[in-house]
């Protein structure tokens, strides 16, 4: 074996040895994990484009004789990051051990290269495509070979079978792959021939109708059709960008946002060492090879700023968490120049300055410690991340018997579908992704996968109020809600148990007591605090357990069970501090006992969680209805701290509450009205204008029309002036 095989397989069992060590036990709490195993493990057809090669390579690996689908899955990821930064070495190894080795450290310890080779997606395979391609295309420069040239042709329609994100890199493959040594060894000759390549490698596309056409158990968008088939590979009507909120922003809104983040996401990654390396390779290989550096500059401008422009999703934590892996394909580009800085002289000898070669190793040695000074070791080891595992077995611990379980976010409702398909989890229980259930192909997936079952669920739509009640007549027995299902006014909820609520046909219907009994039957491992989890997926479901607490909270508060009431909204707080409602449940309870002080404290921590929540909407440049809804909470909790502050006869801290409520939400009667109450008897002329006030936004006001005539009589009888 050469030396540069060596280096490769070095770097291969190291890396792999790495990522299987810090890999989760089992499902990954990641977005499309569970859908893509559950995908793999039957031959089914995944969301639009439906990744055909990972979904045949993920069935391949299920063949693997140990442990569980998921873990075979993980290893599959593994596997794949480790041989890209295999090829990333061999690509780079003929300039000597330092430039390959600092490419691969700044890669291999990337904490979104790390991660993804410990979930069950296809972006690690996406990774091995993008090095390998890189890699012919470097070999082709170097020196044409039609063999070469071809594989390079295959390899590229193949890669687009798994994700289509590398269209974005044909200009700049085409830009470094085709020199003028290829025009003199006939490539324009077998432009034909390298069509027909791209295409064999794309027929793996042929899958998909093939395999919609057997009815498999996931079949999104069934493809067996033709106009979908189109849809499909074209994410027609799935998202036309990254993804369907873009589209709710005008073309580039977020792009400078969005740059802003990737610049952190560099920083975090590359580590100022990195940076300058890359910066400092970046000019070396202008100067040195002017052609080569142009095409790298089109793959990073592509797969970097051109992509967050075509993206355009507002940079809140769960759309960050969506584009954060798109990252990886500029990152492989800025690796590859951080190792131009540390290469031999130029071959044409132009004068560029490189590091000499003990100043090199001492630059590998910065890059090889930067995980473990910025703490990456403890953020990416995954061994006992057992919280996603642990959420679908709560869910099914809560679920009665025969019941249908509706559940909308990604990760929750396809974590469920893995354990309940693949692992038998409770096959009493049927599911319904309410994100899903207006989609036709959904639907008679449903019907056609529950043929023979005893009492099978009857799908249908559950957006509106009307939908919810033809789906409740439509299915008998106990239908639950998760806490990510989106309710629309009018629905009756009942008393909720465990992670799930129930949704009553019939809003007057009894109701058992509200009961804390299943949380003792709940098992919860790990961290449980919503701001310590290093990703926004496992923090999603620990804010699933908060919101779930403060349900309960609730209705023990409706049911007069104040003890047990701020127990829950204590216990569900303590997950995530900025849950608004609980403090605000908690001032209740104290305003209920007569304890003001404390109704105020808790008020006060409700507004000032408001504030912070509409500090977040304004950095993630929330849609108008998010903040209209939390301006709204905000200004209701600050009416409720000025009640209380009148109580406790604090009435400069009232009056600033009302008006910072109506700061909130101008058109709000009641902060007008308690405003004319705080100044009765004091300044009559002010009450009067806020009775005015009042009843300008809301002319059936009883309570202001009816004190507007005795205010303006004690008015006129005081004169002029307040008294």
């Amino acid at each position: 074996m050469t030396r540069a095989g060596r280096g490769a397989a070095a770097v291969f069992f190291l890396a792999f040895g790495i990522y299987l060590w810090t890999m989760p036990p089992t499902l990954a709490p990641y977005r499309d994990a569970g859908e893509m195993s559950a995908s793999t493990a039957t031959l089914g057809v995944s969301h639009p484009p439906s990744y055909p090669v990972y979904v045949l390579l993920g069935r391949l690996s299920s063949l693997l004789p140990f442990a569980t689908h998921a873990f075979r899955l993980d290893v599959l990821s593994a596997l794949a990051g480790a041989a890209a930064l295999s090829a990333v070495w061999l690509a780079l190894a003929g300039s000597g051990a330092a430039p390959p080795a600092a490419a691969c450290l700044l890669l291999a310890f990337n904490s979104t290269f790390w991660n993804v080779c410990g979930v069950q997606e296809m972006y690690s395979l996406t990774l091995l495509f993008a090095a390998l391609i890189l890699h012919c295309a470097l070999l082709l420069r170097a020196g044409y070979r039609p063999r070469l040239w071809l594989l390079f042709c295959l390899l590229y329609g193949l890669s687009l079978g798994n994700r289509t994100d590398l269209l974005l890199w044909a200009p700049g493959l085409l830009v470094l792959a085709f020199s003028a040594r290829a025009q003199q060894g006939g490539l324009a000759r077998f432009a034909g021939l390298s069509a027909c390549f791209v295409l064999l490698g794309l027929l793996v596309y042929a899958y998909l109708p093939l395999r919609s056409g057997r009815g498999p158990w996931l079949d999104w968008n069934h493809p067996a059709n033709l106009d979908n088939f189109i849809g499909s590979l074209t994410r027609r009507g799935y998202g036309g960008t990254l993804d369907l909120i873009s589209k709710n922003y005008s073309p580039g809104e977020m792009f400078l946002p969005n740059m802003k983040v990737y610049a952190l996401h560099l920083w975090s990654n590359f580590g100022p060492a990195g940076l300058l390396l890359a910066a400092w390779g970046l000019a070396v290989s202008w100067r040195s090879e002017r052609r080569r550096c142009a095409g790298l500059a089109l793959l990073y401008a592509a797969s970097g700023p051109a992509f967050l422009y075509l993206a355009n999703m507002p940079p809140n934590p769960h759309a960050l968490a969506i584009v954060e892996p798109h990252y990886l394909l500029s990152d492989i580009v800025l690796a590859f120049w951080a190792a131009a800085a540390l290469g031999p002289p130029s071959p044409q000898g132009k004068a560029v300055l490189r590091l000499p070669r003990g100043a090199a190793a001492l630059a590998c040695a910065v890059l090889a410690l930067q995980p473990w000074l910025f703490g990456r070791w403890a953020q990416m080891d995954r061994r006992w991340n057992l919280i996603g595992y642990d959420y679908v077995h709560n869910v099914m611990r809560s679920a009665p018997p025969g019941s249908i379980v509706v559940a909308k976010k990604d990760v929750q409702i396809f974590s469920l579908w893995h354990y309940h398909v693949l692992e038998g989890l409770r096959p009493d229980v049927r599911l319904l992704a309410q994100g899903l259930s207006h989609s036709p192909w959904y639907y008679d997936s449903v019907l056609s996968r529950e043929k023979g079952i005893g009492v099978p669920v009857r799908p249908g739509p559950v957006r509106e109020l009307e939908e919810f009640k033809a789906f409740l007549a439509r299915n008998p027995g106990p239908v639950l809600v998760t806490t990510d299902v989106e309710l629309p006014q009018g629905v009756p909820v009942g008393r909720p148990d465990g992670l799930l609520a129930p949704l009553l046909r019939d809003p007057a219907e009894v109701q058992p007591p509200p009961s804390a009994a299943i949380w003792e039957f709940l098992v919860r491992r790990g961290d449980y605090r919503y701001d310590r989890r290093p990703d926004f997926f496992t923090a999603d479901i620990i804010e699933a357990y908060a919101l779930s607490l403060q349900r309960l909270g609730a209705a023990f508060s409706e049911a007069g069970q104040d003890a047990r009431a701020r127990w829950a909204l204590l216990s569900g707080w303590s997950m995530k501090w900025l849950l608004g409602e609980a403090p605000v449940y908690l001032g209740f309870l104290a305003y209920r006992a007569g304890d003001m002080a404390h109704a105020a404290a808790s008020y006060e921590d409700a507004g000032r969680i408001y504030g912070r929540l509409l500090e977040l909407t304004r950095e993630y440049h929330s849609l108008p209805d998010v903040k209209e809804g939390i301006s709204a909470s905000a200004a209701d909790a600050l009416m409720n701290l000025g009640v209380a502050c009148e109580k406790l006869k604090e009435y400069a801290k009232a009056e600033a509450a009302y008006g910072m409520a109506l700061r909130l939400r101008p058109r709000l009667a009641k902060a007008h009205y308690n405003l004319a109450v705080l100044y009765w008897n004091k300044d009559w002329a002010r009450v009067v204008a806020e009775l005015h006030s009042a009843l300008a936004i809301d002319p059936a006001y009883p309570d202001a029309r009816r004190f507007l005539a005795l205010a303006e009589a004690a008015q006129r009888a005081a004169g002029p002036g307040p008294r």
